[in-house]
């Protein structure tokens, strides 16, 4: 295919929305939109490439995908391998465990995979994960994996069946991810028969053009063209200032900047206002860079998150930006220019050098997580005995979920609400050992008790329920007041746990030496002080269980007086959580009473 500067330039548009969305930058909250663009340029590309080497007689599968190889790898690894320290020195056990899993999904071009089957409420915040950018990788590189071959056979009968094929998988895609973006956004985000149609239009405008030398689609005139390329331009930045990246988008919105992205490939020609913008030195010089780029940005993002105790401020972000560009700058000369190129770096070097690179890298991540991301680099044998601080202690009360209870002679508990409900229930477990409780958690009550459908047999356990406690990490509605009264009225006693949330960020721990971690406290977040004040309004004081109120001047304990960690993901308790933050409000609140009531004396 012809060389067109105006395309780098394009890449520099997606690269830099993308970064400057990541960064926090005003006027870029829809800048993931550059993966889009991305897509659409990449199945351009390849396509063009298939069909022209193979009009030539000049295409195979084997040279087609080792060309990907070493154009996707190279690089990749040099950033594996440099975050790998630092996510060592300085993550804290179940970020380190996710890293590790990130490192080999990422060599098998399925970091996509990991992070739809791994989204959830206890998965790491996206922005501490400094290899989550590469999910796009594994779209790109799987659709490389069966699109060559589902072309071929295509092309066998004609390019206008290939034409035909390719706008049918398209409108599939669409459907598909129409459908997705309802039932599973995280599905639609992530994987690639969502993401498919974007690459297939590159893909269907590569055909289009095929055997034209590369000459716009003789659909317009040259002033028409050219304000067609202007308007597609002119799409993809207003996606990138318009579009609400923090949602999902449906693909009525994402086929703007995918429009736009083929209106410029198609008709931004030599002398267009698009293309005299996008040709200039600048935007093809980021664009030649664009790939490694992306590659760095992320990482630098992450770590400076995972060093600091708060939220870096965003010119933090926007230098690290420069950074990013800097380091894409040194491995686009040193790593993917020499390795792209079979003369530069022949496959007797690249061969062992590469291969022996991923051997050592995946086994590097398979160990971090067959390790549980090595908490002994953290914590003594003592602390990580029974679990106690994994991530998955807040569910042990999933296993008590009788359908009615059985003991007369103990109090009957009723934990109603999410992992949050679960917290309360643990709290009250290691706060009471000896009381005399039968437990049953109740899960999908997540505002009105009488909201239909309710969840099989919450209408036995209610009735047969002494003590009901109740939590949620949403803004409690209303109608939980109504709960609260009704559950008085039926002779019940009931508490509602409030407000939690441990910062910002708890990686900082793993930098202070052992005899330092005493009592380390982050800042409690704004929109968590908000919600303790709503809590406040609408439960009275006597049924409110008020976590926040150990938080002094702001600033909410994190460790405990022998330094160990309260909360493994910011938000749950550990056992040493439930333990310190338990002891030390229950008995301030009605609760105390109750259990006390059921508790035998020595």
């Amino acid at each position: 295919m012809t060389y067109r500067p105006e395309i780098d330039g394009l890449r520099a548009v997606a690269v830099v929305s993308v970064i400057l969305f990541h960064a926090g930058v005003a006027g870029f909250s829809g800048g993931l939109v550059g993966v889009d663009v991305f897509l659409v340029i990449s199945g351009y590309l390849i396509t063009g490439i298939i069909v022209g080497q193979r009009s030539r007689g000049a295409f195979s599968l084997r040279s087609f995908w080792m060309r990907r190889i070493r154009r996707i790898l190279p690089a990749t690894l040099v950033v594996l391998v440099v975050c790998t320290p630092f996510a060592l020195l300085w993550m804290m056990p179940d970020e380190l465990e996710g890293f590790g899993q990130s490192l080999v999904s990422t060599i098998l071009s399925g970091n996509n995979l990991l992070l739809y089957v791994s989204s959830g409420y206890f998965d790491t915040a996206s922005e501490f994960k400094p290899l989550m950018h590469t999910w796009s990788l594994g779209v790109e590189e799987q659709f490389y994996l069966v699109f060559p071959l589902l072309l071929l056979v295509l092309l066998a009968r004609s390019r206008r069946t290939a034409l035909l094929g390719v706008a049918v998988l398209a409108v599939a895609s669409i459907a598909v991810a129409s459908w997705l973006v309802v039932v599973d956004p995280d599905a639609g985000f992530y994987l690639l028969p969502s993401r498919a149609w974007e690459l297939l239009v590159g893909a269907g405008l590569a055909l289009r053009m095929a055997g034209r030398g590369d000459a716009a689609p003789r659909l317009l005139g040259p002033r028409s063209a050219a304000a067609a390329a202007a308007v597609g331009l002119a799409a993809i930045v207003g996606a990138v200032v318009l579009v609400d990246g923090s949602t999902a988008v449906p693909p009525a919105v994402l086929a703007v900047p995918v429009v736009g992205t083929a209106l410029v490939i198609a008709f931004a020609r030599e002398g267009t206002l698009a293309a005299r913008v996008l040709s200039r030195p600048v935007m093809v010089g980021v664009g030649l860079i664009s790939f490694s780029a992306y590659l760095w940005h992320q990482p630098l993002f992450a770590f400076a998150r995972v060093w600091s105790p708060e939220q870096p401020p965003v010119v933090v972000f926007v230098a690290l930006s420069f950074a990013s560009l800097g380091l894409a700058w040194l491995t686009w000369r040193f790593v993917e220019t020499p390795f792209r190129s079979p003369s530069a770096v022949r496959p007797r070097v690249f061969v062992p050098v590469i291969g022996s690179t991923v051997v050592v890298v995946t086994a590097f991540g398979l160990v971090l997580n067959a390790g549980d991301g090595l908490p002994g680099r953290v914590y003594g044998p003592d602390v990580l005995a029974d679990g106690a601080i994994d991530v998955m202690y807040v569910q042990r009360l999933i296993e008590s979920d009788a359908a009615r209870f059985v003991d007369d002679d103990r109090l009957n508990v009723f934990v109603v609400g999410n992992s949050f409900s679960r917290d309360l229930g643990n709290a009250v477990l290691e706060t009471y050992p000896d009381a005399r409780l039968e437990m049953i958690h109740q899960p999908g009550v997540l505002g009105c008790f009488d909201a239909e459908p309710r969840p099989a047999h919450f209408d036995e356990r209610y009735e047969q329920a002494d003590l009901i406690l109740y939590a949620t990490d949403r803004t409690y509605e209303p109608c939980v007041r109504d709960d609260l009264d009704r559950a008085v009225a039926d002779g019940k006693e009931m508490f509602v746990g409030g407000a939690k949330n441990f910062g910002d960020n708890a990686n900082w721990i793993i930098r202070q030496g052992p005899d330092e971690r005493a009592l380390l406290t982050n800042r409690v977040p704004e929109e968590i002080v908000d919600r303790d004040r709503v809590a406040r309004e609408l439960v009275p004081a006597e049924h409110l269980v008020p976590w926040l109120d150990l938080a002094e001047g702001g600033r909410i304990p994190i460790t405990d007086e022998e330094g160990r960690i309260l909360s493994p993901d910011r938000i749950h308790f550990t056992k040493y959580g439930a333990e310190y933050f338990g002891q030390r409000v229950l008995p301030e609140t009605g609760l105390d009473a109750i259990m006390e009531s059921v508790t035998p004396e020595e």
